[in-house]
């Protein structure tokens, strides 16, 4: 089976640009609903995840130092990364992907250039097995 199957493209995805103010990218990721969304450059690179944790991270570590006007010219490139969802190849065997997807909410697909295409969502993975496990059980 190819994991293109259980891709969400990436014009179904919120992702955040690595040149995207602070401000910005904090308020795209609350409004999106989710706790960590892709990282891209505006060529459509790949460079990681962004979590809320993050956001925290950055302000329990830099306390007073960064007040309002000081973080307005950061951008998200700026934001300290904990951790980053691995991506895998658009060609990926599924097991790949099931690996992976058993770490992280989501996992990045990217193609031999290393541009971002969407993401497999571990809750489409899971989705998909219970409805064949349905079936295998009538």
């Amino acid at each position: 089976m190819n994991i293109m199957f259980f891709l969400t493209h990436k014009s179904e995805v919120t992702y955040l640009y690595d040149d995207m103010g602070l401000k910005e990218g904090l308020d795209k990721l609350q409004a999106s609903g989710y706790h960590a969304i892709p990282l891209i450059s505006r060529e459509g690179e790949y460079i990681g995840t962004v979590t809320e944790g993050d956001f925290l991270w950055m302000i329990y570590e830099c306390g007073e130092l960064i007040g309002r006007k000081k973080t307005m010219p950061l951008q998200m490139r700026d934001l300290p990364r904990r951790c980053d969802n691995k991506a895998v190849d658009a060609n990926a065997k599924v097991l790949d992907l099931l690996s992976r997807a058993s770490n992280q909410n989501f996992v990045p697909v990217i193609d031999d250039r290393n541009m971002f295409i969407g993401i497999v969502t571990r809750k489409k993975i899971f989705d998909y097995c219970k409805e064949h496990l349905k079936v295998m059980e009538l």
